[in-house]
């Protein structure tokens, strides 16, 4: 069965990790302990045998030494403010365009609703004056004076300020007195 204290404590005794009361302790544990001895045989014999100076010191080879000096080193390496436009195009380009579109979308919508109010209110019914017997000429002058007067109030008699509709061809209808 093994020790705990080995996966507590072996490792960093074998690396001098340990304080020296530490240190002191784990030295008495592995007097009384063959677990932990056997561990730290078998540990100081694995580093021993892979960790040389040989092994942890070898060279690339020649292969390798060429491969990263031709990568590091190519002439044909792209220059580096070639990439600068599409970093360009991606940061300030697309989200000009998006706001440019964003604005005309806006636009359209104003338009429009401006249009349909517009639209409404030509739609909407009027209220028209009953209308008075057709005068003189003589006459009309007079009246289209006495209903728009300097102070802008409503005319009350719309068919007076045109003129006399019945020349132009229009008939007046009373839509209120049904037959």
């Amino acid at each position: 069965m093994e020790c705990p204290k080995w996966e507590e404590l072996g490792l960093l005794f074998s690396a001098n990790e340990l304080t020296p009361d530490q240190s002191a302790e784990y030295r008495n544990h592995l007097e009384q302990c063959e677990s932990c001895r056997g561990e730290l045989s078998a540990y100081r014999a694995d580093q021993a045998r892979f960790f040389t100076a040989a092994m942890l010191c070898d060279a690339p080879s020649a292969a390798i030494d060429r491969e990263i000096l031709r990568v590091c080193f190519d002439p044909r390496r792209k220059v580096a403010g070639l990439s600068f436009f599409p970093a360009f195009v991606r940061k300030s380009v697309v989200p000009i365009m998006l706001f440019v579109m964003g604005f005309a979308t806006i636009g359209y919508i104003t338009f429009n609703i401006n249009n349909a109010k517009q639209l409404k209110s030509l739609a909407a019914p009027t209220q028209v004056a009953p209308v008075q017997a057709v005068q003189p000429a003589a006459t009309a002058p007079a009246v289209v004076a006495s209903v728009a007067d300097s102070q802008n109030k409503p005319i009350s008699n719309y068919a007076a300020t045109r003129g006399n509709l019945a020349d132009k061809g229009v008939m007046t209808v009373d839509l209120k007195k049904q037959p």
